[in-house]
């Protein structure tokens, strides 16, 4: 095999990880994919605030499509394009190591959930990613021809990074509860879907049907609704929303979900890029939201500092009575 093929192929695999990379940090959807990556990856692994996670997200989503193009283009490969991907790769990798050594053996985030890979396995690859792109640098140098045009770098960088705003926009409002219509009072954007919700005790949960956690809620809340007639909202006041984790309807998994806790209660089934803007944008499975006359009094979510207590409910329904 020629030299110049070798470098041909070293060039290509390495847009072939970058764009991998890229695509699935917006998978399974452009509007999960990327709230997971923020959510999960940018806010609670880095320690970001929400908003400059989602610019900090769609940056390095188009850095990556970025060196993906620049990689396969003639222009400042030597100077600007390799480096620039040795020092990005190093840089993660630091935080990798760090992850590592710590025993963290979560998913990492470096291609989303598409392709979960631990701290360890993602800081291998990245080793070996920087050593194939050493080879064009040393070895292979004279097999790599570049030419200088720093404008057209810079025209494809900010464009991409542009696009990728355009394309996934950010929506500022995200998780916000209430909205106000001069006209008839308090609404709330639930009530799209449910066409009584901003009357009287609601009780609105955010599940998906096959979440271990949001069954567990679910159940809870069935106790409580027995346990408590007539504080608890009853089985028409419950509303709850299921993310279309299946993609076809989850009919199979939420029928699953209502034998496990014990009751039926109505509920709106919506696909992810919905769900998402609606409830996960700044909150985590299992969602409990209890709203009086369409105002907001106690919003449960996740499983850590603000999960669902059912004491604390039962407190905040007394309130009303």
């Amino acid at each position: 095999m020629k030299k110049s093929d070798i470098v041909w192929i070293i060039r290509i695999l390495v847009a072939a990880v970058f764009i991998l990379s890229a695509v699935a940090k917006l998978y399974p959807s452009p509007a999960t994919g990327i709230i997971n990556f923020e959510k999960f990856y940018l806010q609670e692994g880095l320690g970001l605030d929400l908003s400059f996670s989602k610019i900090v997200s769609r940056l390095l989503i188009g850095l990556e499509f970025t060196l993906a193009i620049l990689i396969l283009l003639p222009f400042y490969l030597k100077k600007i394009v390799i480096p620039s991907i040795i020092t990005l790769l190093s840089l993660f990798s630091f935080h990798l190591a760090i992850q590592a050594i710590s025993g963290d053996a979560s998913n990492c985030g470096c291609f989303g959930e598409l392709i979960p890979m631990t701290p360890l396995e993602a800081l291998i690859k990245n080793i070996l990613t920087i050593g194939l792109l050493i080879l064009p640098l040393t070895i292979f140098k004279d097999e790599l021809k570049e030419k200088l045009n720093l404008n057209l770098i810079i025209i494809i960088g900010l464009s991409i990074s542009l696009l990728m705003f355009i394309l996934i926009p950010s929506n500022s409002s995200f998780g916000e509860g209430k909205l106000i219509d001069d006209s008839n009072g308090v609404t709330t954007k639930y009530s799209k879907y449910f066409q009584d919700v901003d009357k009287g005790n609601k009780l609105l949960c955010f599940f998906s049907p096959t979440c271990e956690h949001c069954m567990e809620t679910g159940k809870e809340i069935t106790v409580l609704k027995n346990k408590y007639p007539g504080l608890i909202p009853d089985i028409d006041h419950i509303k709850i929303f299921f993310m279309d984790e299946a993609g076809n309807g989850s009919q199979s998994e939420i029928e699953s979900f209502f034998d496990y806790i014990g009751a039926n209660y109505d509920y709106k089934v919506l696909p992810d890029d919905v769900f998402v803007p609606l409830f996960w944008a700044e909150k985590d499975f299992p969602g409990v939201l209890y709203m009086y006359n369409g105002v907001e009094r106690v919003f449960f979510d996740g499983i850590d500092e603000n999960e669902f207590d059912g004491n604390k409910l039962i407190d905040e329904l007394k309130r009303e009575y």
